[in-house]
């Protein structure tokens, strides 16, 4: 597109990708209604399909992707032969269409994807009255879902808009009113000055009548005038007083009516915000479709993939969180549910195999997802079999297992019937990946079956990604909130067992600053008392964490660290407390197997670290987090929020460290780390860049202007941030 703004070119291709989001939803359901008509075209379908192709072709040559207007230009010809019914394509046929699509996302998701092939093939469509020989090598069949582009953007109905806007008034109102509330307290101050300078006038009339009572002397005119002065106070004193019981009562009573506006504006905001991000269910579900048909297509069976309730609309967090699982699913219904047609028609069944996913609401602001195939369905007796033969139970205890009980001993991790390893599963993955994501969103899952007829597997989840209920406790020096999902039990015991024994089960121990890869308390009580232990589960396994105190069970607001710091581990984000600190909330699944995992333990320092950082970043989660790291070894801990506060703090105060981002309002890290070497009285303080800005060129521009270590945030890692602290500190000679 020569010639073209590039501001302008790239406004046109994100509105061509989110158009064609849309468009190539609705042709792959379209293609899939059609193909159910077994061999009958509905005119209505195949003249949507045209159209929607015709459209998209018109879209990718107004934005110059000729790859893809050649690509809909050929699918556009073929289709018109079935919009005339010159052309009924057979299940080849449709596999061709869908692949057609599927290169078209993969282009459009910027994959290095050749056309040519799906072009040729289409091109033989032209003229034939049936589906030619599809070229080899053109097609591999998949294991995962079809890349689709991920967007950051999403559409707001123009009520919802509106909504927000009133909100925003609301809100907008009670800061006018509270800036009226302000001005009349300022009135309030300033009276109260005069009140105390009276008050200091009076004192010199005061002194004059103690003296008179002190002496027993004769009353003089003084005397008398200070009496007077004294009454006076004491009347304005009382009208004051009066006056100011007033003016506190309406404010209290403002404040009261403003409160209220104010809280109102914000809940209404909050409950439209969250109403926003509610997405159909059937959205996440588009590359589904194309998955199923790739994947019983290459094992050689014939599926239906059915939904109903695809309408309801879910928080798209939790979708995007389910998503994998639900894959899971599916991919276990294929290979392990759904039999082969002649196995299904010897058996009295179609030989097509169906698996249906249906969504219901349920009470208290639920969903049901049901996930049901009509395969083979699960035995429970094999299930106690290979329980006991994995040792997750004993012979006695699966004699009293009920059916029920023993289906939903396929929520553990590492448990398969399954006696083979195929390319789609078998791994011995089990369902312990969908229970963990559906209790990590305080959800439930439950089994149901009937051998050689059907399994359906039911997820329980909440509408709206909300606050979570925690559990705050204290270790070292940091506050953390566990989320009570994967709670089971609090007890106390004596400090130093590496296990207990619970009911069955031997659960190891840790303490939780081991667990998070942290040195162990410095200050540990040994004093005998015991201390508390918080029991985790998860389909991963069960482990117990140490920690001091136990400080309360609260509603958490929780907040991510962002993507700088997406890959710091067990740690899911910060959470606010109702008191306004930051507590970092435990990501227990991945706390759990990554303790589980590593038996060997590598020595951890005893003794605490010393010296004074200054840590300058602007986003106050990445300060904190920075900050407790480093408070937990021992070390003290300034914070600033940019350069320039940085630079006066450097001035007025010593540190042996600087700890910096970037990316900072005023004065940025590079300028900050410049500044620092340039000054000779603050040259010799180590700076330690910690920042998104990941090229070569970044990293070797920080190390050209001072650094004297490097550090991006994608890759960020506990143990070696501490490492390279420790080895540019100043140390003793």
């Amino acid at each position: 597109m020569p010639g073209w703004d590039d501001d302008l070119r790239e406004g046109l291709l994100a509105t061509f990708r989110d158009e064609s989001d849309e468009i190539l939803a609705s042709i792959t359901e379209d293609l899939i209604a059609l193909e159910r008509g077994r061999g009958t075209i509905d005119p209505a379908i195949s003249e949507s399909i045209y159209r929607r192709t015709h459209s998209l072709k018109g879209a990718a040559r107004a934005v110059a992707l000729r790859e893809i207007e050649s690509i809909c230009q050929h699918l556009e010809t073929a289709l018109s032969g079935v919009r005339s019914g010159d052309y009924i394509p057979d299940s080849a046929g449709y596999d061709l269409f869908h692949r057609a699509v599927l290169v078209i996302r993969s282009i459009i998701a910027g994959e290095k994807v050749s056309p040519v092939a799906i072009i040729r093939e289409l091109r033989a469509v032209r003229n034939s009255t049936t589906h030619p020989q599809k070229e080899q090598e053109t097609y591999t069949p998949r294991n995962d879902l079809p890349r689709i582009r991920e967007t950051e953007t999403i559409r707001i109905a123009t009520k919802t808009l509106d909504r927000l806007i009133g909100g925003s008034d609301e809100l907008l109102t009670a800061r006018l009113m509270l800036a009226h509330r302000m001005r009349e307290l300022d009135h309030m101050m300033l009276d109260v000055a005069s009140w105390q300078w009276a008050q200091v006038q009076i004192a010199s009339e005061m002194h004059v009548i103690e003296d008179l009572i002190e002496s027993g002397r004769e009353i003089n005119d003084r005397d008398i005038r200070a009496i007077d002065h004294i009454i006076h106070f004491l009347k304005k004193n009382r009208e004051y007083i009066d006056s100011f019981k007033f003016d506190l009562s309406n404010q209290v009573q403002s404040n009261t009516r403003e409160r209220t506006v104010l809280e109102s504006g914000a809940l209404s905001i909050a409950a439209t915000i969250h109403e926003a991000v509610l997405i159909p269910f059937s959205q996440i579900l588009v590359p589904f479709q194309m998955f199923v048909r790739e994947v019983a297509g290459s094992s050689g069976k014939q599926v239906d993939f059915i939904v109903d309730g695809g309408e309801i609309e879910i928080d798209r967090r939790i979708l995007e969180a389910l998503k994998d699982p639900l894959l899971h699913m599916t991919r276990n219904a294929i290979d392990h549910g759904i039999e082969h047609p002649g196995a299904r028609i010897s058996r009295g069944k179609n030989p097509k195999g169906r698996i249906h996913i249906r969504v219901v609401p349920l009470a208290g602001s639920r969903v049901g997802i049901d996930v049901s195939d009509d395969g083979n369905g699960i035995d429970p007796a094999e299930i106690r079999r290979s329980a006991v033969e994995k040792g997750i139970i004993t012979q006695e205890e699966s004699l009293r297992l009920s059916d029920e009980e023993s289906l939903n001993l396929v929520l553990q991790s590492g448990f398969s019937t399954s006696t083979t390893v195929t390319k789609l599963s078998g791994r011995g993955l089990g369902l312990a990946i969908v229970d963990d994501a559906a209790t990590s969103l305080g959800g439930t899952v439950s089994v149901t079956s009937i051998p050689g007829q059907n399994t359906c597997v039911r997820i329980s989840v909440p509408v709206r990604h909300s606050n979570f209920r925690g559990v705050v406790v204290r270790s070292g020096r940091q506050t953390y909130a566990i989320p009570m999902q994967q709670i089971r039990s609090v007890i106390r015991i004596q400090p130093g067992a590496d296990e207990i024994r619970l009911g069955d089960e031997l659960i190891r121990l840790i303490p939780l600053e081991r667990a998070l890869g942290r040195d162990e308390p410095l200050n540990r009580q040994d004093d005998g008392r015991p201390v508390p232990v918080i029991i985790l589960a998860s389909g991963a396994g069960r482990l117990g964490i140490y920690v001091e105190e136990i400080v309360s069970v609260q509603e958490i607001v929780v907040r991510a660290l962002g993507s700088q710091l997406r890959y710091v581990r067990r740690i899911a984000g910060a959470g606010i407390l109702d008191d306004g600190t930051i507590a970092l909330v435990i990501d227990p699944l991945d706390l759990i197997t990554s303790s589980l995992q590593r038996r060997a333990e590598h020595p951890f320092r005893s003794e605490p670290e010393s010296g004074r950082i200054l840590v300058v970043e602007d986003s106050v989660t990445s300060r904190e987090f920075l900050k407790s790291i480093l408070e937990e070894v021992g070390y003290t801990v300034a914070t600033a929020i940019d350069g320039a506060e940085a630079l006066q703090r450097l001035k007025r105060e010593e540190y042996d460290i600087v700890i910096s981002d970037v990316d900072m309002p005023k004065i940025n890290g590079f300028a900050l780390t410049e500044a620092i070497k340039s000054d000779e009285k603050l040259s010799h303080i180590p700076v330690v860049l910690v920042t998104s800005l990941d090229s070569q060129e970044d990293q070797e521009y920080g190390i050209h202007v001072g650094a004297d270590a490097y550090i991006v945030k994608s890759v960020f890692e506990k143990e070696a941030f501490l490492g390279v602290v420790r080895g540019v500190a100043p140390h003793e000679s």
